[in-house]
């Protein structure tokens, strides 16, 4: 009597009214007011067969589940359909958000607890969760998949491995001065990471504060002193020699070496000429002594000749002060104990024998590749690169 009730009670027949018009949600509702939750939950797997999207499908699902009665054998087929419907839009949409990630997580686990290893394996390898991906290919008996996932945790371990060494190296490189060892190591991990963001950071901060080529200023106790390891070099108001001053040339003169590989100074064909006790140089004059130079009337400048290279300091016009040391090979800097050399074009700091250079705390004895900003000390001397 009771099921008959149910069967022809107001509830009942307008459930049935609403799901022959295709009203299901109302016909479920319907459905559960008659006491009917098993058909209630049928009018809604009905929608979700017929639903036009991933995710009104799985929320058809979902609600069907609420209806259906703890003890209902219908329940783990429902469950298995919100899962696959959840891993599928997984699939399209990716997991960007936390919320995506833990609707995939509830997924995975609905589908393994209902005998769908292998699906939820999918969902777990969606997840990035390995261990759980490898414990349901092996119930799954997936042996091609698990082994295509050893092969890439191999692969991703050793890719870490190579990752943590070069990441070792550039920190060991950078503290010792080895610039360029530790620039080595960065692109290697690039190399075996191309993706990883802050390892490219470092490597495209570094390179940043590489100097200009076979040039680099420093402060020296604070004075300011260019360097400069090529030759030949100009003086003027546009050279590698900056010195400015009304009757200076853009390249006003030079020092290089003649053909027997002596220094000497030469006018390039200046507007005021090159002087020497207020006479214009004619061939090329060789740096043998300490002399001074009239680059114009107004603007002299002081060579003094070392072991292979010229020290040059402006004694007036409007760079009075400016000192430069220029030449070839190791080029002493006034007053330290220590050169400067230009290897490839990157500019060394070598300390004098049983000397070392103080470099963020760290003693080295071993020349280093000089870098903007860098501060560092030599026999209590401070030498700055400025940024």
């Amino acid at each position: 009597m009771l099921g008959l009730r149910k069967l022809f009670g107001r509830s009942h027949r307008r459930a049935r009214v609403a799901e022959a018009a295709g009203k299901y949600r109302e016909a479920a509702q319907l459905y559960a007011e008659a006491d009917a939750p098993e058909e209630a939950a049928a009018a809604l797997m009905f929608l979700a067969a017929r639903a036009s999207t991933l995710q009104e499908r799985a929320d058809a699902y979902e609600d069907a589940l609420r209806f259906l009665p703890e003890q209902s054998d219908r329940r783990g087929a429902v469950e298995v359909q919100i899962g696959l419907a959840r891993v599928q839009d997984a699939r399209n949409r990716g997991t960007a958000s936390a919320e995506d990630r833990r609707i995939l997580a509830e997924a995975a686990a609905r589908l393994e607890a209902n005998g769908r290893e292998s699906d939820a394996a999918t969902a777990y390898e969606l997840l990035g969760r390995t261990e759980d991906l490898a414990r349901c290919l092996e119930k799954a008996g997936d042996i091609e998949r698990l082994e295509a996932l050893l092969d890439a945790v191999q692969r991703k371990d050793s890719r870490a491995r190579v990752l943590r060494s070069a990441v070792a190296e550039y920190e060991l490189g950078m503290a010792v001065g080895q610039r360029l060892e530790a620039r080595a190591a960065l692109r290697k991990a690039l190399a075996e990471a191309p993706d990883d963001v802050p390892v490219a950071d470092l490597l495209r901060r570094l390179e940043a504060r590489l100097l200009q080529p076979g040039r680099v200023e420093l402060v020296i106790a604070g004075r300011k002193v260019v360097l400069v390891g090529t030759l030949p070099a100009a003086l003027g108001r546009d050279a590698e020699l900056t010195v400015r001053g009304a009757s200076v040339s853009r390249r006003h003169a030079e020092i290089a070496r003649d053909a027997a590989g002596a220094l000497v100074l030469r006018d390039l064909g200046s507007r005021n000429g090159t002087l020497v006790a207020g006479l214009p140089i004619g061939a090329p004059l060789a740096l043998v002594d300490e002399v001074s130079f009239g680059l114009g009337e107004d603007v002299t400048v002081r060579f003094t000749p070392n072991a292979g290279f010229v020290l040059v300091d402006v004694e007036r016009g409007p760079d009075r002060g400016a000192r430069f040391v220029v030449g070839e090979g190791a080029l002493r800097l006034p007053g330290m104990r220590a050169s400067v050399s230009f290897v490839d074009g990157h500019a060394w700091l070598a300390p004098d024998e049983g000397v070392s250079i103080g470099l963020g705390g760290r003693a080295c004895v071993m020349p280093i590749v000089l870098l903007r900003g860098d501060r560092v000390d030599v026999a209590g001397v401070t030498v700055e690169v400025p940024v």
